[in-house]
């Protein structure tokens, strides 16, 4: 499901109709009061209790000016304490084109800005052509996560949550995930490893022979924002 009022925004317009032509997910639209995109959570088992995953959807230029930051920031705290701080996120998009915008940036600040009050992962999105591949993704990490037989209660880490779309052709892989968790402590260090020529070399090393393309899809996520202008 997702609200209606994504066609009035210029940077998610196109939404609705690549929404309603997925082959993966079945999308409705509604007038949604607390976010924007609802991503169904398939039960396997009858005591199963996730139903839903609800996300907003924001990008770089809702940040930019002082008041679209904090009507950003209610739109956050209502969500969370509206679902109780569970299956709630953010959709990030990236590459919006702004005046002197820098969507990398404004993910790691809008991260750094929310992680200590509200434990929400915030998907990053490169582009709107990576939005169905994006969310059928996070739909199954986020199901697998929950089925897990050493899990009694899904609790998303937002890190665990964020690693696999850091790339440039999401999802990462699951055994680079792996291999990133331990080279890199968490996704500032990843940010900085992906933008030194050090840092690049020491991901190819690793990634390249188990998971070829891998480091390079990377190193182009972290690289197609930071511009300087």
């Amino acid at each position: 499901m997702f609200c209606t009022s994504l066609r009035n925004r210029p940077e998610w317009a196109t939404v609705p109709n690549t929404l309603f032509s997925s082959q993966t997910l079945k999308w409705a639209e509604q007038t949604l009061s607390t976010h924007d995109l609802t991503i169904p959570l398939p039960k396997s088992r009858q005591h199963d209790t996730l139903e839903s995953f609800l996300l907003l959807a924001l990008s770089p230029s809702d940040l930019i000016q002082e008041s679209g930051a904090e009507s950003a920031m209610s739109r956050i705290q209502r969500l969370y304490h509206h679902a109780g701080g569970m299956n709630v996120g953010i959709l990030f998009l990236l590459n919006e084109k702004v005046p002197k915008g820098n969507g990398t940036l404004a993910f790691m600040r809008l991260q750094a800005t929310i992680f200590p009050t509200f434990d929400m992962p915030i998907i990053p999105l490169a582009s709107l052509a990576s939005l169905q591949t994006s969310l059928s993704a996070f739909q199954r990490q986020v199901v697998k996560t929950c089925r897990s037989p050493t899990s009694t209660q899904y609790t998303p880490s937002p890190a665990t949550l964020l690693l696999p779309y850091c790339t440039s052709n999401p999802p990462v892989p699951e055994h680079a995930r792996n291999v990133l968790g331990d080279i890199c402590r968490n996704l500032s260090d990843i940010a900085r490893t992906s933008t030194t020529r050090e840092g690049q070399q020491l991901l190819r090393e690793y990634l390249e022979d188990s998971n070829p393309g891998t480091a390079k899809d990377v190193i182009d996520f972290w690289a197609q924002e930071i511009v300087v202008d």
